[in-house]
């Protein structure tokens, strides 16, 4: 029973997130800004110092978006009716997200303007992109991961790490077997022992019962579909 109360444990934690996301526009606007501040970060081919102060930025702000409507919705819970310690409360936790929005707008100007990546040439910055194929490869699959999980979200279908359609485990291990066709040198073996083992994923979600071979199918071609896409838009051969 433990497995289920981790698994339950990372369910509950996504459908914070996600109410959040979808209750608060505040909250959507800063999770759009910080994914498009992310893939500027890959296509100026970041320094990992600079990637490391942008994350922190970034996660300071959705933590404090995310805090600040705990306090809010804390406070209304407790007291339904107008009070000062109220306003006081909500007021100090939204300065809250003021003070960490602040800082990251510091850190992006610091480190995009003052570090010359926006002076550098888009070709070259694509070349170094596709020159690191590893590195991307696990940004691809972290790509896989969230919008398998947004799929479910909005399918509403089983919860985000078990059950529902598309399957996730299916969508990761038919990714990772896509990744290692596509990128150029991986032994012929490691192909075929990579697609063994996404095939055995595929079949224990069916034969515990967790998917029904519809949503693992699904799961299997949603993962792999993605990860040709992706690879051909970012992994493709350098001009």
């Amino acid at each position: 029973m433990v497995p289920h109360k981790v698994i339950d444990s990372f369910n509950a934690a996504v459908a914070g997130i996600v109410y959040v996301l979808k209750s608060q526009r505040n909250m959507r606007f800063h999770f759009l800004a910080a994914v498009l501040v992310l893939l500027a970060s890959v296509v100026l081919g970041m320094a990992l110092e600079d990637l490391l102060f942008l994350l922190s930025a970034i996660v300071l702000v959705l933590l404090a978006e995310m805090f600040n409507t705990a306090v809010e919705m804390t406070v209304d819970l407790i007291q339904d009716t107008y009070h000062p310690l109220a306003k006081v409360a909500k007021d100090v936790s939204a300065g809250a997200v003021f003070l960490v929005s602040l800082y990251a707008i510091a850190v992006g100007y610091l480190v995009f303007f003052t570090r010359g990546y926006l002076s550098r040439p888009l070709e070259i910055s694509l070349g170094a992109i596709r020159s690191s194929k590893w590195d991307v490869a696990f940004v691809t699959l972290a790509v896989v991961t969230i919008l398998t999980i947004i799929v479910k979200v909005f399918s509403h279908r089983g919860t985000p790490f078990r059950g529902g359609l598309p399957s996730l485990h299916a969508a990761l291990a038919f990714a990772i077997f896509t990744l290692a066709a596509l990128i150029p040198g991986t032994p012929l073996l490691v192909v075929v022992l990579v697609f063994a083992l996404a095939f055995l994923v595929a079949q224990s979600r069916i034969a515990s019962r967790i998917h029904t071979f519809a949503e693992v199918v699904s799961g299997a071609a949603w993962g792999a579909a993605l990860t040709f896409l992706l690879y051909k838009l970012l992994l493709g051969p350098a001009p």
